[in-house]
């Protein structure tokens, strides 16, 4: 399933965390990109990140 507009909590270092969109969801190979609040992407795979809320 797509996580595309999906809000998310991900984790960006050992003890470090954020929260945005999901902008881009390659479901094949899991890879992502969430982009933040300050409009700062991160990128990652999605077995890092919690679904706060799917998107409808």
């Amino acid at each position: 399933m797509s996580l595309i507009y999906a809000t998310v909590e991900f984790q960006t270092d050992l003890d470090s965390f954020g929260e945005g969109i999901v902008v881009a969801h390659e479901e094949r190979t899991g890879s992502l990109v969430i982009r933040d609040a300050d409009g700062v992407h991160w990128r990652g795979v999605d077995d890092h990140i919690v679904v706060i809320d799917h998107a409808r």
